[in-house]
């Protein structure tokens, strides 16, 4: 699907991707997870690529312009990338149109992206927000998992919260319809995830393809307590 910029009331800014395939959620958050902790050192290598473009050194052109490449293939992976490391682990072919995804093995793949070791842990229900917190204090997003009310499962990145007198306000990139939903939550309690809810901090410098959640139908849920999250 497609990648969008996205602003909060907070005044940050997230990159959200959509996601290809009607099962694949945790895949897109897996993508979205791995941009946003390679971020920094993708813009530093494309810059440093930019300048060897233009210091006239012989050859800089070429080397800069592969540095550059070479710079955002590291960051940004497609699914169907993520979809080979994944199945490497399962052992085999997985339909994503059809099938969601063991969250135990999103570790192995994040790992194998380059990105530190991971773990799929219970917080408990109630310890969801304060491991958010510590987590993007640390820097680092998390994929967490909306279980409908009606039934079913969704996987969310979040990538920040906000403290605001006295609420926690949690950055939801949602890949099923590309949005940014900045969902309130308490320390000691439950999350409720509204995927129904229309954003009305976010916003974008260009656009794409997304699904689209249905108004007829119930899209409320709570967020689990088993999450994925960096190890410290």
């Amino acid at each position: 699907m497609s990648w969008f910029v996205r602003f909060s009331r907070f005044g940050t800014a997230h990159m959200v991707r959509s996601q290809d395939k009607n099962m694949s959620c945790s895949m897109a958050s897996i993508v979205m997870v791995n941009f946003k902790q390679k971020k920094g050192l993708m813009f530093a290598g494309m810059a440093a690529g930019a300048s060897l473009q233009v210091s006239g050194i012989p050859g800089a052109s070429y080397v800069g312009a592969t540095l550059s490449s070479a710079a955002r293939d590291y960051a940004i992976k497609s699914e169907g990338e993520v979809y080979k490391i994944y199945e490497k682990y399962e052992g085999g072919p997985h339909d994503f149109n059809t099938t969601g995804s063991n969250p135990l093995l999103f570790p192995k793949v994040l790992a194998e992206l380059g990105l530190g070791q991971w773990e799929c842990v219970n917080v408990g229900d109630t310890g969801v927000t304060q491991a958010l917190i510590d987590s993007n204090k640390a820097g680092s997003p998390v994929i967490i998992t909306s279980v409908w009310d009606g039934g079913g499962a969704h996987s969310i990145c979040c990538d920040d919260t906000f403290g605001f007198f006295g609420t926690t306000y949690l950055a939801c990139c949602d890949p099923w319809d590309g949005e940014l939903r900045i969902t309130s939550a308490t320390v000691g309690a439950k999350i409720r995830y509204d995927g129904g809810d229309t954003p009305i901090s976010s916003g974008t410098f260009f656009g794409g393809n997304a699904h689209a959640y249905d108004p007829k139908v119930n899209n409320k849920g709570w967020i689990e307590a088993w999450i994925t999250r960096k190890k410290a």
